[in-house]
């Protein structure tokens, strides 16, 4: 159990270090489709930290280092995951669990159809480069500008703009195509 102060702590670390240890994630990550998982393991551990009286509010930098071991722990795990499963690790039911959750005033057409597309768009930037995908989830999911993602990334404000654009660009042909 979980005590008042404790969660009042651990949300007070998450408010002010979630932005940077995101951020971290992303750039250190080869698959931008693992970015949320890792990001719940480390939260997870800075919780597990605090439930056991060795982090506190001052150690915000202590949190980065976590973000490193999951990270790696995260591709290890994968690594062995890939040459032990006989199985495919997408799990079908899921699939039959959200049948049931789905309101009857839906518009299940339209949102499957804006579903399929985002999927598209993502299975396109996989196939890029994968600082194209770090641009893209940077400027679309976290809304960070130009400037930022120039900055974290570490490259020049106009190889994002090109990158962005020019994907932008690419994606807007495939669309169209698509019909």
């Amino acid at each position: 159990m979980i005590d008042q102060e404790t969660l009042k702590v651990f949300d007070e670390l998450y408010n002010d270090t979630y932005h940077n240890t995101l951020k971290y994630v992303i750039c250190n990550c080869s698959n931008i489709d693992d970015v949320k998982d890792i990001v719940q393991n480390v939260y997870l551990e800075v919780l597990k930290k605090l439930k056991e009286n060795n982090l506190s509010v001052e150690n915000k930098s202590y949190i980065i280092g976590i973000a490193r071991h999951k990270v790696k722990d995260y591709y290890r795990f994968r690594y062995k995951e890939k040459l032990i499963s006989l199985f495919s690790s997408e799990d079908k039911s899921e699939d039959i669990l959200l049948v049931d959750t789905i309101p009857s005033n839906m518009n299940i057409d339209g949102d499957f159809i804006k579903k399929e597309e985002l999927k598209e768009v993502w299975n396109f930037l996989r196939k890029k480069k994968s600082i194209i995908g770090k641009i893209f989830y940077l400027y679309y999911y976290e809304d960070s500008s130009i400037k930022e993602i120039s900055e974290t990334l570490g490259i020049s404000e106009s190889n994002v703009k090109n990158y962005l654009y020019r994907t932008l660009k690419e994606l807007t042909v495939l669309m169209n195509n698509r019909g």
